[in-house]
């Protein structure tokens, strides 16, 4: 057998990797409907085409990132940081690390905040009432269930694409004739349409942070064809689903502007019960498995801080504090309600992420991998 790569498995772990890339996009905020809305929606006729060219720079940033991983051989963030900041990794690595683990928090309170709501808005639960329920179990989950809840996890994309997809289908078919009306009038709900370029801008930013988990999972690709390809499939899948998803949801706006979770006022007003409580069931899962799945991305990170020091001997016992801290903490944050975390939390995370990720990759990342082919190219090397 060739060691080189077909076409069908040079297509499919391009692919692979950009269904990663989806997975971490598809969260709290954007299941919910919250982020499209607020980012998009709310600003009118540009949000039928605003989500394309944002996602297209965060694909290229992507791109180069994972270059940058496969040139290195680098697939954790402590390592990939050393490589796109050196020669001053010193100083850029640990900010890249805390603006990371303030995106932790971030997601997972926004993931808290989503299931408060949503257990508001289908059981009449009281918000407070339910995040705190909601962080109880989340904390027995991550303890006792997480291997059951991130195998589910696994699978949450495709879930959630599935219902999106109806959940598309129906509302263009109920509201197309509104959003094609909007766009084509230019529509802006007296927002000011710069500030909706701006805020694209910022959803560039806070999602750079999401290469995290797809360099996590890069160690397959050996070619600067299948980092291109990554792109092409990130765009497809992200972009023209944020775009999709963005021109539905303006289909029914006004009224949408003011709603925490936009997508479930579409399923009430699709007038179809069974859609209804299917996507509730479906965003609860995934929501859950967001925030888990973020948790242990913090265990795992500090769990080793207090190895060999008196009671914390008991790497169980690290584990669950970090756990419990990490929790509280994001509890905590979800009071402020989900729009609050995705308008001030992620906006904020914007500025930082185009600043010190985005701008980074673009312009010292795309030198330092030209450098790279260049010495490839010198060597006489060949990538297969």
């Amino acid at each position: 057998m060739s060691d080189q790569k077909t076409g069908l498995s040079f297509l499919w772990i391009s692919f692979s990797v950009a269904a990663v890339w989806f997975s971490t996009h598809c969260g709290g905020g954007f299941a919910t409907g919250n982020q499209e809305v607020n980012f998009y929606v709310k600003y009118g006729w540009t949000s039928a085409f605003l989500p394309i060219i944002a996602m297209g720079l965060v694909a290229w940033t992507y791109r180069n990132a994972l270059v940058l991983a496969k040139d290195h051989n680098v697939h954790d963030y402590k390592s990939f940081a050393n490589v796109l900041y050196h020669p001053h990794e010193k100083i850029f690595s640990v900010i890249f690390e805390l603006c990371f683990m303030a995106n932790i928090l971030i997601a997972v309170s926004t993931s808290i905040a989503g299931a408060g709501a949503l257990l508001q808005n289908t059981l009449g639960i009281p918000y407070f009432v339910g995040i705190s329920a909601i962080g109880a179990v989340l904390l027995c989950l991550t303890i006792f269930g997480a291997e059951l809840i991130l195998r589910v996890l696994r699978y949450k994309a495709y879930f959630l694409i599935v219902t999106l997809v109806m959940l598309v289908y129906l509302g263009f078919d109920m509201n197309g004739f509104k959003a094609i009306k909007f766009i084509s009038s230019h529509e802006t709900f007296g927002n000011d349409t710069w500030e909706g370029v701006w805020k694209a801008c910022l959803y560039v930013g806070f999602q750079a942070f999401g290469l995290v988990p797809a360099i996590s999972v890069s160690h397959k690709i050996t070619t600067t064809k299948e980092c291109n390809m990554f792109g092409v499939f990130g765009i497809l899948l992200n972009g023209l689903f944020l775009a999709a998803m963005s021109i539905v949801l303006l289909g029914f706006a006004p009224g949408v502007l003011k709603e925490t979770l936009p997508v479930y006022y579409m399923t009430n007003q699709l007038g179809l019960p069974w859609l209804k409580i299917l996507y509730s069931i479906i965003l609860f899962v995934a929501l859950m498995g967001t925030a888990i799945s973020f948790v242990f991305t913090a265990v795992t990170r500090f769990e080793k801080a207090w190895e060999g020091k008196g009671a914390f001997e008991s790497l169980r016992l690290r584990r669950l504090i970090i756990a419990l801290l990490t929790v509280v903490l994001c509890v905590g944050a979800s009071t402020f309600g989900l729009t609050a975390l995705v308008v001030k939390g992620y906006g904020s995370m914007g500025y930082v992420g185009i600043a010190f990720v985005v701008i980074p990759l673009l312009t010292v990342g795309t030198m330092k991998i030209r450098r790279n082919a260049a010495l490839r190219k010198q060597q006489g090397i060949q990538e297969v």
